[in-house]
């Protein structure tokens, strides 16, 4: 049999998703199932919600943080520093480098920590290392 030499490039955040699928693939399994619930996150119902997070994620400790954020505050502010404590791990290069990353997008699961919790981030200075949150519910 040939082989051929690929080069993928993916987020940082997605290797362990990428080895899965592929340890599946090289295994014969299944991938519809696999590839169509992405670890981390459940889609949204047929009535078009929010998706929520699931607990497992390894965001699901920032969402937690974020949800119990005093209902008063409409604004809040944490570091990477503080990120990294409430989740009990380092954010990924991506994070530190990238505005995109943080951007509001409920297909990544990140996203999905905070907009789940009721926050949105509108404000990101990689050069102090802050994020900006404000209420959205």
């Amino acid at each position: 049999m040939a082989l051929t030499e690929v080069v993928v490039l993916i987020p940082e955040d997605r290797v362990g998703d990428f080895y899965r699928v592929v340890g599946a693939w090289m295994g014969g399994a299944n991938l519809i199932d696999e590839a169509a619930a992405p670890r981390g996150r459940r889609r949204a119902g047929a009535d078009g919600a929010t998706p929520t997070l699931s607990s497992s994620s390894r965001y699901a400790p920032l969402h937690r943080h974020l949800a119990g954020v005093s209902k008063e505050l409409k604004s809040y502010e944490m570091s990477f520093d503080e990120i990294t404590t409430v989740m009990g791990a380092g954010l990924p290069q991506s994070a530190q480098d990238h505005r995109a990353w943080w951007a509001n997008t409920e297909s990544h699961s990140q996203a999905l920590a905070w907009i789940s919790a009721g926050w949105k981030v509108d404000g990101v200075d990689l050069n102090h290392r802050l994020i900006h949150f404000t209420r959205v519910r």
